[in-house]
């Protein structure tokens, strides 16, 4: 297969600045995306040290203390360098909130894709979102870390939820803010047309229920038209948040 990666960040209508960070590298296959949180300056920072530390340490020969984990043993080398990708950037974030005080608390949400062959390796971490588009069809990929989907996955009701609508988004997992962060990690098989969208909160939190499938389909096959009018369009509904979009349309080679 081959692929075409475009991307888009934009403030929104809100906020004074902008908290997500985006990166790829179209040879590699390789796409980042990072929705900072921890204040305005902090939420910056964690989200620009997330994305360049796991491109950085993706980019080099997987160290050979992974491989002598006993847990790694059965994991292929694709799944193990990202996670170990995503591991450094981690303690990068969390380092430096340790060495500056006025940082303290800032973290970020974390998606991250390679692509390969036929396949795509993902590693997630938040509530950031990975989607797919085939055939007409949505599905997302990832699983949001947030206080409403633990609600979810629970037979009990979680007491801090009941009279506080508002701690439904609360994240449950972040990247950067404790030494050692779990990673949601998956394969995907991948097909001539494939769509894959990556977007921030700030993007499909503006977007009714039907308005993102619409827009896909009428620019499936223009990956950089896509993110610009999921971005417009959220920006029209609002823009309360940071929006960030990176598109990766698949094709046979």
């Amino acid at each position: 297969m081959k692929w075409k990666i475009n991307g888009l960040s934009d403030i929104g209508r809100v906020r004074a600045g902008n908290e997500d960070s985006i990166l790829w590298d179209e040879p590699l296959g390789f796409v980042l995306l990072a929705d900072g949180m921890g204040g305005h300056e902090g939420g910056e920072i964690a989200s620009r040290i997330a994305v360049q530390s796991t491109m950085e340490h993706f980019k080099k020969p997987l160290e050979n203390h992974w491989r002598e984990l006993e847990w790694t043993r059965n994991i292929s080398d694709n799944v193990l360098k990202l996670y170990a990708a995503v591991s450094h950037a981690n303690q990068a974030v969390y380092e430096m909130a340790q060495e500056h005080p006025e940082l303290e608390g800032m973290g970020t949400t974390l998606l991250a894709a390679h692509f390969h062959g036929n396949r795509a390796t993902l590693a997630h971490i938040g509530d950031s979102r990975i989607y797919l588009w085939r055939n007409e069809k949505l599905t997302q990929l990832t699983v949001d870390h947030t206080l409403e989907q633990q609600q979810l996955k629970s037979d009990e009701p979680l007491p801090i939820l009941a009279d506080n609508p508002a701690m439904h988004g609360i994240l449950t997992r972040a990247l950067g803010v404790d030494p050692v962060v779990e990673v949601d990690m998956r394969e995907v098989g991948l097909a001539d047309g494939d769509l894959i969208l990556l977007c921030s909160d700030g993007c499909y939190d503006m977007l009714p229920a039907d308005e993102m499938p619409m827009t896909l389909k009428q620019h499936q096959n223009d990956p950089e038209a896509l993110a610009q009018q999921l971005i417009r369009h959220a920006n029209d509904n609002g823009g309360y948040d940071n929006l960030s979009v990176i598109t990766i349309k698949i094709q046979a080679e």
